[in-house]
Formats: structure tokens, C-alpha cells, sequence
């Protein structure tokens, strides 16, 4: 019996304010507001989805991961926040963000328990152990 060829999405959040910090996608946002400081919220969101969407830059940001090698994000959303009444300007910027990424196939192998499985990774040709948070969720290939 071949191995189940699954995938995994993985749903990232994020928020901050107008600060460039270790998260890409935080930082993407962050200069799409400082090029743009005239637009208003609703307009830096459309700005922010496109170019997270249709950019090389913005889908490369999307797919940065320290556990999983990733073959595309979906689901993207920016939510931009702005904020008058604060004096600072890093203050009058609040953006929230949330992605799915999709990792690309692996074999299963084993379910150790209900939050660890062993996988096969066709990229690196050796077995993995994964723990499932519960950001994480395991989807069969159907192929």
C-alpha cells in the first residue's frame, strides 16, 4: 500500500503598527504605507492585497517558513486600521493581516498521535516529524 500524499495549511495572523519588524509580510505592508501615505485605509488595503497577490515580492514574502517548504498562499487578507488621534506616526497605523499557506506534497507515513505524524518529503528525500498545532491542518491530495 503507497502512502497518502498530503499537503498542509498552515494559517498565519499578524498585526503591528507602522514598524518594520522580523515578519515579511508586516514589512510588505509597512512600505506599501510609507509609499503611499496619502491614500486612505480602504485604498491601502486594495494597494496592499494586490501587491501581495500579483507581485513577486509580495508572494515572496508570502511564502516564507521556517517549518514547511511552501508552494503558494490563499485566502489573503489586510485589514488597515488608521488612526487620527495618535501624535506618532508609526501610532496612527494599525494593520492586521491573515493567510493560508499551502505547503507542497509530502507522503505520510505514520500518525505517532493526534499531534504528531511522520513524513516523507520528496525535496529533501528523508522523513520528517511534525508536530500539528492548531494552525496547522493535514488535507489528502486526492490525485
Amino acid at each position: 500500500m503507497r502512502p497518502l500524499k498530503i499537503y498542509f495549511k498552515i494559517l498565519k495572523v499578524g498585526n503591528g503598527k507602522l514598524l518594520k519588524n522580523k515578519d515579511e509580510v508586516n514589512n510588505h505592508i509597512v512600505d506599501l504605507i510609507n509609499k503611499n501615505p496619502s491614500q486612505p485605509a480602504a485604498g491601502l488595503r486594495t494597494i496592499a492585497l494586490e501587491s501581495l497577490n500579483h507581485t513577486d515580492l509580495g508572494q515572496q514574502s508570502l511564502q516564507i517558513s521556517d517549518r514547511f517548504f511552501i508552494s503558494k498562499a490563499i485566502d489573503i487578507e489586510v485589514i488597515i486600521t488608521f488612526l487620527p488621534e495618535e501624535k506618532a506616526i508609526q501610532d496612527q497605523f494599525y494593520t492586521q493581516w491573515r493567510y493560508i499557506q499551502v505547503s507542497s506534497p509530502y507522503r505520510l507515513i505514520q500518525y505517532l498521535d493526534e499531534n504528531k505524524i511522520i513524513v516523507y518529503s520528496e525535496k529533501t528525500k528523508i522523513l520528517h516529524t511534525i508536530k500539528l498545532d492548531k494552525d496547522i491542518t493535514v488535507v489528502v491530495d486526492e490525485d
